[in-house]
C-alpha cells in the first residue's frame, strides 16, 4: 500500500496563484502603458490648444497693429479710453478656416511712458499704444497678451528729407553719419566717385537720384521705397496742451512770441544747468530755463533779442562800415580816465560817453567804439578812457547779465529795474516764474526768473510757441521746442550730458519742432563783423564753430519756400529778405579769419542729433567774392532712436516693442477699462 505526498498537492495551487499574480502585472502593465498614452495625448493635445490660443492672440495683435498703421490711428486712438475692434468673433487660421469653438475680442489704446510711473506719465504718451488679444474658447479655457507697440519717431533719421526742390546738393567733402531718408529724391554733386559717405541706411522715394555714383552707401540704398506721412502743423498745434498742462496758472511753457514768421524772433529761450542743492553731481531734475520778453516789436529792439547787427546808424558812418556804432549788444571792459575801476560798456554806452565828455564830438565818439570793438586795433583817440587799458571785446544775446554792470561777471539774471527802463533803454524783460520761484532754487536772487524743466512734476517735455522764438543755452533735461513760426539758432545749445552717453530717461535729449522753418541766426554772437570796414571775428565763447545738440524738425506749412534750414540773411531766392545779407568783403583781421571751417566763412554749425526738413532750397553758405554763411559738420546721436525727445513727430509707423502675458482671471477681475487706464498712466 503506497503513501500519498501530500506537500505535493499543494505546490500544484501555488502554481495557479503565481500565474494569476503574472497576469495581473501584465494587465496592470497594459493598463499603465494605457493611461501615459492617454494622459500623453492629452498633454499634447492641451499644448497644442494652449499653442492655438497663443497664437490665435498673437494673431490678433498683428491684426490690431495693421488697423492702426493702415488707417486712422487718431480715430482708433483716443486721447482717453480705449477702442474695441471685435468682440467674441469667430478666429480663422492660417488658410482662412474657422477654428471650432473658439473667439477673439480686440482692443487698443494709447499707452503712457515706457519706463513705468508717475514720473514719466505723459512724457512720451502720443508716441505709445497697447493692443490687446483675449481668446476664449467654449471649456472655460483663456488667453490674453498685450503688445506695447512705439510709433517710429522722425528721430531715428539722421537726416530726413520731405522735398528736395532746389539747386542745393550734397559736396564731394561731405557725409552723413547716420539713417537718411527722402520723401523726394536724393542730389550729390557729381565727379567724385565714392566719396560722399552715408554712414546709415539710406532709402529714396524716387527711382533715381541725381549722381549717384558719387555717393558711398556702407549701409546700403533703397530706392523707390514708399512716402512716409511728414508731420503737419495741425498735428503740431496739438501740443500745445501739453504745455498749458505744465503750470496750474499757465504762461509758464506756453509762450507767445512778438513775431510770426521772422527771423528775427520776438521772443528768446535760455536754458541753464544749475546746481541746485550744490553737491556737485548733475541731476536730471536740475535743468531751467528763463525767457526773454521784447518791450515792443520795435526794429531795435527786436535786434536786441538775438544780437542782431543794428541797422540804425548814427550820422557818419554806414551800416557796412559799422553795423554795431551804438549796438547794446557788444562791447567792451574799460576803464574811465577819470577812475581805475573797469567797467562794462555797450557800444551805445560807450559812443553816449564819449560824445559828451573831454571834449567829445561824433568823430571822437566813433574812435572810441572802433577802439573797443576791435580790441584796440581801430580808433585813433578814445577819451574819456585809458589807452593802456586790455579790451576784451564780446557780444551777448540780448538781456545777458554781462551787458548790466549790476549782474556782469555772473550768471544771475537781471531784474526789468535793470532790462527795462525807461526812454531809449527799454529793450525788455526776463518774465518771472507765473507760480513764483521753485523751492529747489529758492537761494538764489534771481529764483522768480527761472523755470524748472524736471523739478516741477507737472511739466512733460514740451514748450509750446505762437511765433517765432531764439534758442541757446545748456540743456539738462528732457525738452522739445514747439513753434508755430520759425525756431531760430541764435547761439550753442549744448546738453550738460554729452550727447550719446546716456539715453535713458535721466538723460539729456532735445527737440526743436518748428511749423516754418529752423534758421541759423547771422548776428553778432556767432558771425564775424565789421569795425571800421575790417572784418573782425572771435565775438563768443566758441569762435571755431557753433554748436548744437539736438534733434530738430523744420516741418513746413505746405507753401511753396517753408521748412527749410537755412542761415537767417540768406534769401530764399535772388531778391533781399527783410535783413540784407551781410557778407565778408574786404580785409579780415586773423580773428575772422580763424573762423573759417571747411570754406565756411562763419565757421562750421554742428549738430548733434538729427535734421529733418521739409524742405531742401538752399546752402547754408556760400562762398566766393559774397562769401557768407556756415559750413556743416554734423553728428548722428544714436539716443534718437531709442529714445526721442518728448513728443518729438512720429512717421504714424506702429512697430513692436514688448509683449506681456496677461493673466485672464486678474484681468476679468479688473475689466478692459480699468487696465487701459492702468497703462495709459505708466
Amino acid at each position: 500500500m503506497s503513501r500519498i505526498n501530500h506537500h505535493a498537492r499543494n505546490e500544484r495551487g501555488a502554481a495557479l496563484i503565481l500565474s494569476l499574480l503574472v497576469s495581473i502585472a501584465v494587465a496592470a502593465m497594459a493598463l499603465g502603458a494605457i493611461m501615459v498614452a492617454s494622459g500623453a495625448g492629452l498633454t499634447t493635445k492641451f499644448t497644442a490648444r494652449e499653442a492655438q490660443m497663443q497664437a490665435a492672440a498673437n494673431g490678433g495683435l498683428e491684426m490690431i497693429r495693421d488697423s492702426v498703421n493702415h488707417g486712422n490711428f487718431d480715430s482708433l486712438l483716443p486721447l482717453n479710453g480705449f477702442t474695441t475692434l471685435l468682440t467674441n468673433q469667430p478666429v480663422t487660421d492660417a488658410y482662412g478656416a474657422t477654428i471650432p469653438r473658439t473667439t477673439r475680442s480686440l482692443y487698443v489704446g494709447r499707452t503712457g511712458g515706457r519706463t513705468g510711473g508717475a514720473a514719466t506719465a505723459g512724457q512720451y504718451g502720443s508716441n505709445f499704444a497697447s493692443a490687446l488679444s483675449v481668446i476664449r474658447d467654449d471649456r472655460g479655457a483663456v488667453a490674453a497678451r498685450r503688445l506695447l507697440m512705439s510709433q517710429e519717431s522722425w528721430s531715428k533719421f539722421a537726416v530726413a528729407v520731405n522735398n528736395w526742390s532746389g539747386g542745393a546738393m550734397y559736396g564731394c567733402a561731405e557725409s552723413i553719419n547716420g539713417p537718411f531718408h527722402s520723401n523726394n529724391t536724393l542730389k550729390l554733386q557729381s565727379g567724385c566717385p565714392g566719396a560722399i559717405r552715408f554712414a546709415g541706411a539710406a532709402s529714396v522715394v524716387s527711382a533715381s537720384i541725381t549722381s549717384e555714383p558719387s555717393g558711398n552707401f556702407v549701409a546700403g540704398l533703397k530706392k523707390g521705397v514708399p512716402v512716409i506721412d511728414w508731420p503737419t502743423p495741425a498735428r503740431i498745434s496739438l501740443m500745445k496742451q501739453f504745455a498749458a498742462d505744465a503750470d496750474v496758472v499757465g504762461g509758464d511753457y506756453d509762450l507767445t512770441s512778438r513775431t510770426l514768421g521772422a527771423t528775427e524772433p520776438g521772443l528768446r529761450i535760455e536754458f541753464l544747468y544749475i546746481d541746485a542743492n550744490g553737491d556737485g553731481i548733475s541731476q536730471w531734475d536740475e535743468g531751467y530755463m528763463r525767457v526773454w520778453v521784447p518791450a515792443t516789436a520795435a526794429d531795435s529792439v527786436i535786434d536786441y533779442v538775438s544780437a542782431r547787427r543794428w541797422k540804425n546808424v548814427p550820422s557818419g558812418t554806414t551800416y557796412t562800415q559799422d553795423p554795431n556804432m551804438v549796438s547794446r549788444n557788444c562791447g567792451a571792459q574799460v576803464v574811465l580816465a577819470t577812475g581805475p575801476d573797469t567797467v562794462w560798456m555797450t557800444a551805445r554806452q560807450i559812443y553816449d560817453t564819449a560824445l559828451t565828455t573831454a571834449g567829445g564830438s561824433a568823430s571822437k565818439a566813433r574812435d572810441a567804439v572802433r577802439w573797443a570793438l576791435s580790441r584796440g586795433n581801430e580808433g585813433t583817440t578814445r577819451p574819456p578812457f585809458d589807452a593802456t587799458t586790455p579790451i576784451d571785446a564780446r557780444c551777448y544775446l540780448g538781456g545777458d547779465p554781462a551787458l548790466y554792470p549790476g549782474t556782469h561777471g555772473t550768471d544771475l539774471t537781471p531784474d526789468s529795474t535793470l532790462t527795462n527802463v525807461a526812454g531809449s533803454h527799454a529793450m525788455g524783460w526776463w518774465q518771472k516764474r507765473r507760480t513764483g520761484a521753485h523751492s529747489s532754487v529758492t537761494s538764489r536772487a534771481d529764483a522768480p526768473y527761472l523755470i524748472p524743466l524736471g523739478a516741477n512734476p507737472n511739466y512733460k517735455g514740451v514748450i509750446f510757441v505762437t511765433g517765432d522764438v531764439a534758442i541757446s543755452g545748456r540743456l539738462r533735461g528732457r525738452t522739445s521746442v514747439f513753434a508755430t513760426g520759425n525756431i531760430v539758432l541764435a547761439d550753442d545749445l549744448l546738453y550738460q550730458i554729452p550727447p550719446g552717453t546716456q539715453c535713458d530717461a535721466q538723460g539729456d535729449i532735445f527737440g526743436a519742432i518748428a511749423t516754418l522753418d529752423v534758421v541759423i541766426s547771422d548776428n553778432n554772437v556767432q558771425m564775424p563783423f565789421h569795425v571800421n570796414n575790417k572784418m573782425y571775428g572771435g565775438y563768443d565763447d566758441t569762435p571755431a564753430d557753433e554748436q548744437y545738440n539736438m534733434f530738430f524738425l523744420a516741418a513746413g506749412d505746405g507753401t511753396s519756400n517753408s521748412g527749410n534750414f537755412y542761415t537767417s540773411g540768406l534769401p530764399y531766392t535772388s531778391t533781399p529778405g527783410p535783413t540784407p545779407p551781410y557778407y565778408m568783403t574786404g580785409s579780415m583781421n586773423a580773428s575772422a579769419t580763424a573762423e573759417n571751417c571747411s570754406s565756411g566763412p562763419g565757421g562750421c554749425i554742428r549738430i548733434t542729433g538729427g535734421l529733418a526738413m521739409g524742405r531742401v532750397d538752399h546752402y547754408t553758405y556760400n562762398t566766393g567774392g559774397n562769401a557768407y554763411g556756415f559750413a556743416e559738420a554734423h553728428t548722428y546721436d544714436k539716443c534718437g532712436l531709442v529714445n526721442p525727445p518728448p513728443y518729438f513727430p512720429t512717421t504714424g509707423r506702429f512697430i513692436e516693442n514688448r509683449y506681456y502675458e496677461v493673466d485672464p482671471v486678474w484681468l476679468n477681475a479688473k475689466g478692459i477699462a480699468n487696465y487701459f487706464a492702468e497703462i495709459r498712466a505708466q
